[in-house]
């Protein structure tokens, strides 16, 4: 008898040894998935179950869907949105191309490239909040910036006061913190591209400018377009740095749609607006995804 239940008790145990190692990868991507529940998941399913509320002070109420009409017939969050457009295609377009520009310097070998390196992922580093206390201290009348364009000028400039310079003066502070990111990703690709294929190339006859259409370029594409990705996300979400040098101000001139999300929460109170135009910008973020990698013929 016992020799039977340790027969049976045996042949469970290797059918449960079995049954693991044939769903090993699902087994194993079982924490990644919780952390996706918790930081993706679960926010987003909150976000939506919030947009169909209408919160003032007697409670909340259920609205369905007139938070998303109320949202997309409004101008201000078209006000909001083109704001932050614009703020994402002149961060991004500084960022990506003097990143990639500082990363083919870095690749030609140059003296202290270490150092250099590390000295520019310095920015990286820092809080954006440190950041934008840091720029407020250069944007001050009279102060650092004002000395440098002082031969340009008639006086001082008002940075942050003047609704037709401020949003491009929230653009340089940006531009200094993540453009080290862009340098680190893009030299890292250079630095991946075989020797052989560009000694190849050169035997063949190709020139300086062939060898990167050709050569480079095909190489570093998807960390291009990856880098490219990242920045406008993180573009559209920027909040920090607007919160502290102009809270969206002057004359809202500045206020990016997480700025506008932000006094729908906190200001107003309403949390059922706010979350609409987080589930929107979501959606925004994941229609340019889409479209960088389907016109970029990219997979991931």
């Amino acid at each position: 008898m016992s020799h039977y239940s340790e027969t049976v008790g045996g042949g469970r145990y290797e059918r449960v040894l079995l049954w693991v190692e044939d769903h090993l990868r699902w087994i194993l991507t079982l924490p990644a998935l919780a952390v996706l529940a918790a930081f993706f998941i679960y926010p987003v399913g909150r976000a939506l179950v919030l947009s169909l509320y209408q919160f003032d002070t007697g409670g909340r109420q259920f609205v369905a869907l007139e938070n998303y009409v109320a949202i997309l017939t409004a101008g201000a969050f078209w006000q909001s949105l083109w704001i932050t457009a614009k703020f994402m295609f002149f961060a991004v377009s500084l960022e990506v191309g003097l990143g990639i520009a500082i990363a083919f310097v870095l690749n030609s070998k140059v003296r202290f490239r270490g150092l250099i390196q590390t000295i520019g992922l310095v920015p990286l580093v820092i809080s954006p909040t440190v950041v934008a206390l840091l720029w407020q201290l250069l944007y001050q009348n009279g102060g650092v910036l004002d000395s440098l364009v002082a031969p340009l000028t008639n006086g001082p400039v008002p940075w942050l006061s003047d609704p037709s310079i401020a949003l491009y003066a929230l653009v340089l502070p940006d531009v200094w913190q993540m453009t080290p990111l862009v340098t680190l990703i893009v030299l890292a690709g250079l630095q991946s591209v075989p020797d052989h294929v560009q000694e190849a190339a050169m035997m063949d006859g190709a020139g300086r400018m062939r060898r990167l259409v050709d050569v480079t370029l095909p190489y570093i594409k998807e960390l291009v377009v990856l880098v490219l990705i990242l920045r406008v996300i993180g573009t559209m979400r920027v909040f920090a740095k607007v919160f502290v040098l102009t809270r969206g101000g002057p004359a809202k001139s500045t206020e990016v749609i997480s700025m506008a999300m932000y006094r729908e929460a906190f200001s107003y109170g309403n949390y059922g607006r706010a979350s609409t135009m987080a589930l929107l910008l979501l959606l925004i973020a994941l229609a340019i995804t889409y479209a960088f990698a389907t016109v970029s013929e990219v997979e991931f």
